[in-house]
């Protein structure tokens, strides 16, 4: 049977796949958990084999919904499809610019392979393992595609999906729903790499994990876990670490968890096991479809109650709130430090604050976002959602932040300052945080820091308004992706003056994924991030360097954060 099996896959290898006017070569390739296909394409002038729709864990659906993601086991036939795209898991509609609509599915939990040039378990390959961002609510693997990182650093980056939102992460704290299924999931597919990627000429050895937004978040946490030890060796936060916004809260939970079983009618099941069961047997659209954005956002002040759709406390993943990181605690971060660590963010990251103005705060603030945005939403919004999040009622540092970000030049500076706090304390200050953490008595693990600059030609949310500067939030991922092909062809005029950027972040993160060093004699010089110092690069179409990112602000909400971490420690007593 083994030869009729290695003869079909030398039959295989020869043969094309018609798709319209392309010719596509296949592939088949054995692996401990059976046969894939894959296909041949042509990318610029060099040669990428795909492998799309690799199932790395069973279906979570029926029984397994709301379930630890199983494995996979050996499977027979072949697995992989022509097509470029393999579903989502499911989620709200939410349209994203420059990339594809996504198909979804409960049946997810798939990942994609993408291999420079030709097959051989002899190339030992350094491998990368994308999660996605969207909140842990939107997107999926398949929205990535990494043909210019693979062909331009030589290496197999594998996209991944995991479960989302309701369906990913919503628990009722008790060991039968326990939550966390996508960072389960995370876990499932890195253990699949281990197992099956040196058929496809990887080096288990050699795997860094990195993402963005929430899969930057999700990078942070799966660093933070001690057992995932020997999943891989470095890991890439893009614009998120753990934060207020990776860890949900109790009293949030319950209230989302109540909201579900009125809506779905699991309310009246008397336990744990009976609520599964009910929640288990019904369309998974009543439960994707049960709580809307509206009902999470919350009136007049921009945020969101995310309990049961991001991350929580476990007991088991994860086992206190790192939110609150602890500097001096070595046991918590053993682990992290032994892996290398990069991480990053962009200048704009606040253009998430105009993205989310709705009409109703324009109103009620009286200002219209294309114009200005006014100091009163910092100091009466902004600063006390931020410090209530954190510590509770505190006009003292409401103030202390409405101070510190102030700018009376004019209204375009003073808009500025009000998308720089909230760009500081979600992304900013806490990757600065969690750097100086790592740093910190390291064992010998590298870190380095990175600041982009220079704002994408067609970034998220569409055009900024006049006065709005930086590079905002997700305009580095045409760097290492190519959204291209989607957009007009005289849109991508605008990105031509980019390619040498796009070339260097190319060569740092594909130097780092094999070497945990960005470094090498064909892209600038970056230099590594230690406790004192603090050096980081700046990427832009001049690369620089800096040192010590936003100080004051880092001083200061970092005051902050450690003011929660003592309340959580008192209300944990």
């Amino acid at each position: 049977m083994e030869s009729v099996k290695i003869a079909l896959m030398l039959l295989l290898s020869t043969m094309s796949t018609v798709k319209g006017s392309d010719v596509i070569n296949a592939l088949e390739v054995n692996t401990p958990s059976g046969w894939v296909r894959g296909y041949e394409e042509n990318y610029e002038k060099d040669q990428v084999y795909r492998f799309v729709k690799i199932p790395f864990a069973q279906p979570p659906t029926g029984s397994l919904r709301f379930q630890k993601p199983q494995p996979i086991g050996e499977w027979e036939g072949v697995q992989g499809i022509s097509d470029t795209n393999s579903p989502s898991c499911p989620q709200w509609d939410f349209a994203m610019p420059g990339v594809d609509n996504l198909q979804q599915d409960e049946d997810c939990l798939y990942l994609n392979i993408y291999v420079p040039g030709k097959i051989s378990r002899e190339r030992n390959l350094s491998v990368m393992v994308w999660i996605h961002g969207g909140a842990f609510m939107f997107g999926g693997a398949s929205q990535y595609k990494p043909q210019k990182l693979i062909l331009g650093g030589d290496v197999i980056v594998v996209t991944i999906n995991y479960r989302l939102g309701l369906l990913g992460f919503f628990t009722l704290n008790d060991s039968l729903l326990s939550g966390n299924f996508g960072l389960w999931d995370q876990i499932e597919a890195l253990r699949w790499v281990q197992k099956n990627i040196e058929a496809f000429g990887g080096n288990p050895n050699s795997v860094t994990i990195f993402g963005e937004s929430a899969g930057g978040m999700s990078v942070s946490l799966q660093t933070l876990i001690p057992s995932n030890k020997g999943l891989f060796q470095r890991a890439i936060a893009h614009s998120g670490v753990v934060s207020f916004f990776a860890i949900s809260k109790k009293d949030v939970e319950r209230k989302t968890a109540n909201m579900l079983l009125e809506k779905t009618s699991c309310n009246n099941e008397k336990d744990v096991s009976e609520i599964l069961k009910c929640l288990q047997k019904i369309p998974v659209e009543n439960i994707t479809n049960a709580i809307t954005m509206m009902d999470l956002e919350i009136p007049m002040n921009m945020s969101a109650e995310l309990g049961g759709f991001v991350p929580s406390v476990d007991g088991e993943l994860i086992k206190e709130n790192f939110a609150y990181p602890r500097s001096s605690d070595n046991d918590i971060y053993s682990f992290f430090r032994t892996v290398d660590f990069m991480s990053g963010t962009l200048n704009g990251e606040g253009n998430l604050v105009y993205v989310g103005m709705t009409p109703q705060l324009q109103e009620h603030f009286e200002f219209n976002v294309t114009e200005k945005i006014p100091k009163t939403v910092l100091c009466e919004m902004t600063a006390p959602v931020f410090v209530e999040t954190a510590v509770g009622n505190s006009p003292n540092l409401v103030q202390e932040i409405c101070d510190l970000y102030t700018n009376t030049e004019n209204d375009d500076a003073q808009s500025n300052k009000v998308c720089e706090f909230t760009g500081d304390y979600m992304f900013i200050v806490p990757s600065n945080i969690m750097l100086s953490i790592h740093a910190e008595d390291s064992t010998g693990a590298k870190t380095f820091q990175y600041l982009v600059t220079k704002a994408s030609p067609m970034p998220f949310g569409g055009d900024p308004p006049a006065w709005f500067k930086g590079a905002g939030h997700g305009d580095e991922l045409y760097l290492l992706f190519d959204f291209l092909r989607t957009i007009p062809e005289e849109k991508r005029k605008k990105f031509a003056d980019l390619n040498l950027l796009s070339e260097n972040v190319v060569q740092y993160w594909a130097n780092f994924a094999k070497f945990g060093n960005p470094n090498s004699d064909k892209v600038p010089e970056w230099p590594s991030y230690d406790v004192n110092s603090k050096r980081y690069v700046i990427l832009d179409t001049q690369i620089t360097t800096g040192q010590n990112l936003k100080p004051e602000a880092t001083a200061l909400l970092s005051k902050i954060i450690e003011k929660g971490r003592q309340r959580l420690a008192h209300d944990e007593l």
